[in-house]
């Protein structure tokens, strides 16, 4: 269970985080044997009763964003490098945070720090911030005695992990506002356009033609059915988020994800890339190749391609190499399975590995650059298409109308 507290600290201060225990008693004497005085403990799962707005917003502000955890380890890497002892640094840092609730988190890792524990298992205590991971690149900074270097280190890998994900956001924001503005043109002719005419088409009395009949039968549906046709799409959606939970199903997914041509490419490249630099990076820092591998494939967000890499740890816990433990699955790309080898029989491999990363990364890059310009006359056709069969549908018994006039 989880509760907040407020401690006097060693030095006087006065500091509210949270902390994980079995019960209050628990809390207390953690915060007594690190030297502090306990003034307030309460279960977090009690909610306190909010008299203002700004209670509701800080109630509801318990996260931190990636772009916060980068900017925080980017920070961190580069004081502690020159030189700044690292409890002060944190609070340095924590200081000047908009974000009160990573602030408090920070509070508590320098409490934990000072109450004897290391960085990274101070960091351990706070899974929804920070990653095992990110937990396991401090420890072998820590445990090889270059602590501000290897943060700085992870620091520009997850900026370039911050940048291509950006990059992605911006690339998928276009086809989505293409789609929600083709989704409004249809829905105002389905719903406000047709029927207008409708009424003009029924007092003219003529035969309507069977593209029209479509459109207006189409029309009518939506209106008389507008309200389950909004709850069907929420139940389908909901229906499709509890498959995925699935294991079998999710996997099935995921498998045909990787099958869809150009996208499903990209997205292995994509997946892969970051499974290479997150290796290369931990193996750098000193973590041993087991621990590396089971670290790495819980980045890997495809069930899949995790489901591959697990294998492959466990065929190098059996005894294989790297290589030849990746050689064993078809869809690890050729190229690293080659490289991987190249850099164990050169006692490069973490160096390899970034190099395959880096490798795809500018694929994917090159890609995500171009796919708006590829898109967007694909997306024009659909839109233009749409907007053609419903004027043909709408003026063709206009046409009839006119004839039978003269």
């Amino acid at each position: 269970m989880e509760y907040e507290y407020t401690v006097i600290d060693k030095t006087g201060k006065r500091i509210t985080s949270l902390m994980k225990a079995e019960s209050t008693a628990a809390v207390a004497s953690s915060l007594r044997n690190a030297g502090g005085k306990p003034l307030k403990i309460t279960p977090t799962k009690i909610k306190k009763p909010s008299n203002s707005f700004e209670d509701f917003l800080s109630s509801n502000n318990k996260r931190v964003t990636n772009k916060e955890l980068v900017v925080f380890t980017r920070q961190l890497g580069t004081v502690l490098m020159a030189g700044v002892l690292l409890t002060e640094a944190i609070e340095t840092i924590a200081d000047d945070m908009e974000n009160k609730y990573f602030a408090s988190v920070l509070q508590n890792v320098i409490f934990r720090i000072n109450g004897g524990d290391s960085f990274s298992n101070a960091l351990d205590y706070h899974p929804k911030v920070f990653s095992p991971y990110y937990v396991a690149v401090v420890s072998s900074g820590e445990a090889i005695g270059r602590l501000g270097e290897t943060i700085g280190k992870m620091a520009g890998f997850m900026e370039e992990d911050e940048k291509m994900r950006l990059k992605f956001l911006a690339a998928v924001r276009y086809p989505i506002f293409l789609v929600s503005f083709v989704f409004c043109i249809v829905s105002g002719i389905v719903l406000f356009l047709i029927p207008r005419f409708k009424v003009i088409f029924e007092g003219a009395g003529i035969q309507l033609p069977l593209l029209t009949r479509i459109v207006v039968a189409i029309s009518e549906f939506s209106l008389h059915y507008f309200v389950l046709i909004i709850a069907g799409g929420i139940l389908i959606a909901f229906g499709i988020y509890q498959a995925l939970q699935v294991f079998k199903i999710r996997f099935m997914v995921d498998y045909l994800l990787l099958q869809i041509p150009i996208i499903g490419k990209i997205i292995h490249k994509a997946i892969i890339a970051r499974f290479c630099q997150t290796l290369a990076m931990l193996l750098e820092g000193g973590v041993g190749i087991i621990a590396a591998l089971s670290l790495s494939s819980k980045v890997v967000g495809n069930v899949f391609l995790k489901s591959i890499i697990e294998d492959t740890s466990r065929n190098v816990v059996g005894g294989a190499s790297l290589s030849e433990a990746m050689n064993a699955h078809e869809d690890m790309p050729r190229i690293l399975v080659k490289m991987v080898a190249v850099g164990e029989k050169a006692g490069m491999l973490s160096s390899m590995l970034k190099r395959v990363g880096d490798y795809y990364d500018q694929e994917v890059e090159t890609f995500l650059n171009n796919i708006n310009s590829i898109l967007e006359p694909i997306f024009i056709i659909i839109i233009g298409s749409v907007v053609m069969v419903v004027a043909l549908a709408l003026y063709l018994p206009i046409f009839q109308m006119s004839s039978t006039a003269h």
